[in-house]
């Protein structure tokens, strides 16, 4: 470590020493090409590149190979001019598309008496890299059936689905934690779950691109895909819009299990840019605002309905969010953009699903955010170029949990299928913040040779700092009451009446230390070598390193850990004209070091400690500990009339535990979690990282229409893992309480996680069609959980904990993982309609998903109480419990329903003057297909009873060494597959309208 540490802060210091200024990455593009005559490398053109989103002009020469680069330029259409005495100029047009580079290649004719101009359009840029990527600019998107923000737009690229955790988007087989989002070059992701949040206003996005795999070595701390957005900048014209977007409750059609009308109110969201200069050329401006008020919170439908009972509730926003941008040129060729971003959020009936009960809603909450981002790029020569950004991103939760701090009203309760009676978290504790900062620096050196072709050599270090400051209180009054016992609910009865008995569990949250805050920091330096050998071949030299050093809030060193990170390419052109390539590629990408279930694992500040208590209702069990026996409450078998309501069921449980003496309580624990002290880090861990091979193949069979094919080949390693056995010995608490040691540890053999896919995107666009779309074959394999139910990464505990106990086969068998869907397409077709008045655009995309991987999982005694239990090796036994999860099937032997869905958007507009007036109507899921696909948040039933779970005339046994057998010790719930909620179907046919005016 101190000779990486060394080489590293050396080559910072190269960089440092060059410009003071800060970097950028994924907010512009570049432009490359070679220019000859007659065939022969041509030295000494000037090349000279203009638009409307460049102020000024950028001019190089041609080096000695005839080659020529433009590092570092805005997104957008371009004019490109070749010049040199004696020759014709030429003049080519070409559009450049952001995170990936453009390229033009020219041969010059001797001058003839006038001059000659050539238009042609350039091969995509898709095809010129090993990246595989796919590009949507706001113009593609604003046409199609779709919410113009960032997720609906990536969920549109192949590689890219929504199978994870709640229902969040996956790259490439990855956790959808795992991702990297960017805005303007800063990091949207939200801390934990790595979502992207809200950070845009949809008319100001300009364009997106999503990178799937071959991912170039300025980015890291990911192993899916990276997502690149930038917004709008001013010009040298006076641009502008104006938008309005009405949704209604009742223009979404219900599920089939929906009773209640959805609410008919029509809201509004309102949007609007303006863009120009102050000083032409020199200084430029571009503002956006979006306002929303009784909006849907998840843009699709506010009606929302809770499980089972479906008790109907409007989960809505009240939302201001404001963009300003300043792009200055202080000299010429250096320039200045400076922009903000700040997002006031109010959200109303906010629920952390599965829920039986409205109890379990927070009324309101708010979530501020914002960014900052100030970045520089400035030419120093023709053939350097120096970039630089400083970026800021900032989040809280607040009043974001329950609201009463009693034992009855604050403590919410959990079974199988869902919680009630108060929401999760703690709404009136310290509010939660979540942030992030960043410096970057970045250089790009153009070299062009005779012999040996152009280099674009990159180089540059990344500074990258996240924060988050919490106090996670589980609930508002700490304690939770957890059932396996399936909660009774009756036919027009919304009361909840909680099966309370021994296999109930008392759950004490406690926050023992106040946090200080965590620390997760990554250094990184990253070179790449762009090398454009000669016409048929192209190399990707790539290297990145990246070291992670994570503090946590207690002041622990969780990681201090460094890898490099290769990422190495070639393209093949098989005639040297640009028809048709073969690429290959090797990548090596590095996850960062995840807070919470991972980063804060050992913390003891903020962290709630967990005293897990039974509720023992059996007479002899309670007379051998000492303890009076807690009532049974609403057992099997009890009368309708005499089944006792939650709150007075908790009223009598919280009677029995607060007549318990400590010495008592202690007799009944059965699982203790002690921060800072039942959990530690006794070596820091390593960070995930992912191996990818890419073989792919593109062609560009018209001038205006490509297809790409590329097979994608990936495998995980040193996953995050719990470890308790006998090597990590005990602990012992303040209070005397002891306890075996958790610890975490990276995986070396028996967590597997393997994506293979294969990711096919197209484009065709003629007269007045334009049809493209992707289409994704993929397995996802092994026995990796990385995340949990609205959790952030999560450790495995199989292998390593009390393996004399929990390491049965079935336990954690492998196949296929949750996220696991064999097919998925997103294709589209767009025409213009010839029209009298006007311009009129129909665009339909069609849809189409497999069903995705789920699983028959029961729970089972594997504890030191089951049948078949193996002498006690000299544990105290505080942490094994007495529920443990079987496979009853393979892994992944069951699929949820396949989705099809027609999706259509009707464009019309009206150009008046220097106005254009537009309308748009869209109808999603015209045939209202409902289909039960969505595996998440408790969407669907996937209750197996066992004997552990109560369930009636099962028998237990020893899941060690007996194969069970359906019927006698296990069977699979009566609503098992089948829809919980109106969530678990996908999307109805609803329909959204937009009006406005552009100028």
């Amino acid at each position: 470590m101190p000779k990486n540490r060394n080489v590293l802060m050396f080559l910072f210091l190269i960089l440092l020493g060059t410009t003071a200024a800060f970097g950028q990455v994924g907010t512009a593009s570049s432009l490359t090409g070679t220019v000859t005559t007659e065939g022969a490398p041509l030295p000494g053109v000037t090349v000279t590149v203009s638009s409307p989103g460049l102020q000024g002009t950028r001019t190089t020469v041609s080096g000695e190979g005839g080659g020529y680069n433009f590092p570092s330029l805005p997104v957008g259409a371009y004019t490109v001019t070749f010049e040199l005495s004696g020759l014709q100029k030429v003049t080519r047009q070409t559009t450049l598309q952001l995170a990936t580079g453009g390229r033009v290649d020219v041969d010059m004719k001797v001058s003839a008496v006038s001059e000659a101009i050539t238009v042609t359009a350039s091969a995509p840029a898709v095809l010129e890299t090993t990246e595989v990527a796919r590009n949507f600019t706001s113009e593609q998107v604003s046409l199609l059936p779709v919410r113009r923000n960032i997720t609906d737009t990536v969920v549109l690229a192949p590689g890219v689905n929504t199978n994870g955790a709640r229902g969040n988007i996956t790259i490439s087989g990855a956790g959808s934690f795992d991702n990297l989002f960017m805005v303007n070059g800063v990091v949207v992701n939200e801390n934990l779950r790595g979502q992207p949040h809200n950070l845009f206003i949809e008319d100001a996005i300009q364009e997106s691109t999503i990178i799937t795999g071959s991912v170039s070595a300025e980015y890291g701390r990911f192993t899916g895909g990276v997502v690149s957005t930038i917004t709008k900048s001013g010009g040298n014209e006076f641009t502008g819009s104006f938008r309005d977007n009405l949704t209604n409750g009742d223009w979404v059609a219900k599920t089939p299990i929906e009773k209640a009308d959805h609410v008919d109110k029509v809201s509004h969201v309102y949007e609007g840019t303006l863009g120009g200069y102050a000083w032409k050329d020199r200084l430029w401006f571009f503002g956006a605002g979006r306002k929303a008020s009784g909006a849907p919170a998840d843009g699709k439908n506010a009606s929302k309905s809770t499980s089972v009972l479906l008790i109907p509730y409007q989960n809505t926003i009240d939302e201001d969010r404001y963009e300003v941008k300043l792009t200055a040129q202080v000299l010429p060729q250096h320039s200045v953009i400076a922009s903000f971003l700040d997002v006031d959020t109010v959200e109303t009936n906010n629920a952390f699903v599965p829920i039986y009960d409205d109890l379990s809603i927070v009324p309101t909450r708010s979530l501020p955010n914002d960014l900052l981002a100030l970045s520089y790029n400035g030419v120093i020569t023709s053939s350097l170029l120096l970039e630089g950004q400083y970026s800021e991103k900032n989040f809280a939760f607040v009043n974001s949990g329950g609201r009463f701090t009693d034992q009855i009203g604050g403590t919410w309760l959990a079974d199988t299928r869902a919680r009630w009676n108060a929401p999760v978290f703690c709404g009136v504790c310290t509010a939660e913040e979540r942030n992030n900062d960043s410096k970057l620096l970045k250089t790009t050196y153009f070299v062009n040779t005779r012999n040996w072709g152009t280099h674009t050599l990159v180089a540059g270090g990344e500074d990258y700092h996240e924060t988050r400051l919490a106090n996670n209180y589980q609930s508002a009054s700490q304690f939770q009451i957890v059932t396996t016992g399936t909660a009774t609910i009756l036919p027009g009865d919304t009361n909840i009446y909680p099966r309370l008995d021994r296999n109930s569990a008392i759950q004490y949250r406690p926050i023992l230390e106040l946090s200080q805050g965590s620390n997760l920091t990554t250094k990184a330096f990253f070179a790449n070598d762009k090398w454009d050998f000669n016409k048929h071949w192209n190399f990707n030299l790539g290297i990145r390193f990246d070291k992670n050093d994570a503090i946590d809030a207690s002041g622990n060193t969780v990681s201090d850990d460094s890898a490099f990170s290769p990422r190495l390419g070639v393209v093949f052109d098989v005639r040297g004209d640009g028809r048709f390539r073969v690429n290959a590629s090797y990548s090596h990408y590095v996850a960062k070091i995840v807070d919470g279930n991972v980063g804060g694992f050992a913390a003891g500040a903020g962290a709630p400690a967990l005293f897990q208590y039974r509720y023992e209702t059996d007479p002899a069990i309670a007379a051998s500990l000492g303890v009076p026996v807690a009532p049974s409450i609403n057992p099997a078998g009890t009368p309708q009339n005499q089944l006792i309501p939650t709150q007075a069921a908790l009223q009598i449980l919280f009677n029995w535990y607060n007549s318990l003496s400590e010495a008592q309580k202690n007799a009944l624990l059965t699982a203790v979690s002690y921060p800072g002290f039942s959990a530690a880090v006794l070596e820091p861990i390593s960070s995930p990282y992912v191996q990818e091979i890419v073989l792919g193949f593109g062609s560009q069979f018209s001038r205006r229409g490509y297809v790409r094919v590329d097979f994608i080949n990936r495998e995980w390693n040193d996953f995050f893992q719990s470890r308790t056995d006998l090597s990590t010995g005990t602990f012992t608490t303040p209070a005397g309480q002891k306890g075996d040691l958790n610890t975490i540890v990276n995986d070396d053999g028996f967590i597997e996680r393997k994506y293979r896919g294969i990711q096919t995107q197209f484009n065709w666009a003629a007269n007045r069609w334009n049809v493209g779309g992707g289409y994704t074959w993929a397995t996802l394999k092994g026995n990796d959980s990385p995340e949990g139910d609205g959790t952030a990464a999560v450790r495995n505990a199989f292998g390593y904990v009390y393996p004399e106990y929990l390491n049965y086969e079935n336990r954690n068998p492998k196949g296929y993982l949750f996220g696991d869907q064999r097919h998925r397409a997103r294709v589209w077709a767009g025409y213009d309609v010839p029209f009298p008045m006007g311009k009129l655009n129909a665009t339909v995309i069609q849809s189409y998903d497999s069903g995705r991987a789920f699983s028959a999982v029961g729970s089972v005694n594997a504890g030191a109480s089951s049948p078949g239990a193996p002498a006690n090796p000299g544990y105290l036994l505080t942490g094994l419990g007495t529920v443990h999860d079987y496979y009853f099937s393979e892994r992944g032997a069951f699929r949820t329903e396949e989705a099809h869905a027609t999706d259509l958007a009707l464009n019309y507009s009206l150009p008046i003057r220097m106005v254009e007036l537009f309308v748009q109507g869209q109808v999603l899921n015209v045939f209202n297909n409902d289909a039960v696909n969505n595996i998440w948040l408790g969407n669907m039933n996937f209750t197996v009873e066992t004997n552990r779970s109560g369930g009636a005339g099962l028998v237990a046994f020893d899941p060690r060494t007996t194969t069970p057998v359906e019927g006698t010790h296990y069977r699979l719930g009566p609503s098992f597959g089948k829809e919980n909620n109106q969530d678990a179907f996908q999307q109805a046919r609803t329909y959204r309208f937009g009006v406005g005016l552009r100028f």
